[in-house]
């Protein structure tokens, strides 16, 4: 069984920046949660006119993306199955690297989602029963983590990128680990230090795909090249 390791990528996961932390529309959001303001996850749902004031605006406050990708990734057989192999790694708009282990059960609700983020961004971990569920990757980068892969088995999937047959594509280097990385971001372009982690800029659609959708796709067809190669 090869490793894969996933990237989701430039993820508008924040807490709520120092430069918004005193306007009104935040203000009465975190009365009326009972919490700081700078505790709180920035949300465009409702610190959208607050958010005008930011920049990179509209790659900004979209948490639901992560939320959508999590679900769809960790409760997959690949990474139920196969979990010892399986690495999940959350990039974020400021740089952050978490660790999910691939063995959370996520929220699904959404409120209880953005409570366990905010839980993590102020205290950078999260346990249950002596079990690390996911924690803030300190003194280190997201280049050191997936540095063990090489750069020609990252694949960084995006609207722009090659056009692939992607069941074909993962039947040929079903052998290799991989590194895959998937934007979490509304709008907009990768960063450019996330788009220098990968050579190989890969589209599987003619179509725009929300973030889960290619996520979803790609994880089932490398999971069946994995089942493909076992079998062999």
């Amino acid at each position: 069984m090869s490793k894969t390791v996933f990237i989701i990528a430039d993820s508008a996961l924040e807490l709520i920046p120092k430069k918004i932390v005193y306007l009104d529309a935040i203000k009465k959001t975190a009365k009326k949660r009972g919490k700081l303001p700078h505790s709180m996850i920035l949300d465009s749902s409702y610190h959208h006119k607050a958010m005008t004031k930011l920049k990179d605006s509209n790659k900004r406050g979209r948490p639901d993306i992560l939320h959508f990708c999590l679900l769809n990734l960790l409760g997959t057989p690949l990474v139920q199955e196969y979990s010892n192999e399986i690495r999940i790694l959350v990039h974020t708009y400021n740089g952050l690297v978490i660790e999910i282990n691939p063995e959370t059960r996520l929220p699904k609700h959404y409120p209880r989602f953005i409570g366990l983020m905010e839980q993590l961004l102020v205290n950078g971990l999260i346990e249950s029963k002596e079990k690390i569920l996911m924690k803030i990757l300190v003194d280190t980068t997201i280049e050191k983590e997936i540095e063990d892969i090489p750069m020609t088995q990252r694949l960084l999937f995006t609207f722009n990128g090659e056009q692939i047959n992607l069941e074909t594509y993962f039947k040929e280097i079903s052998s290799l680990n991989l590194g895959i990385i998937i934007g979490a971001f509304p709008h907009g372009s990768f960063s450019k230090r996330i788009d220098s982690l990968s050579l190989n800029k890969l589209a599987i659609s003619r179509f725009h795909l929300e973030a889960w959708t290619a996520l979803s796709r790609v994880v089932f067809l490398r999971e069946k090249s994995q089942s493909f190669d076992i079998n062999e």
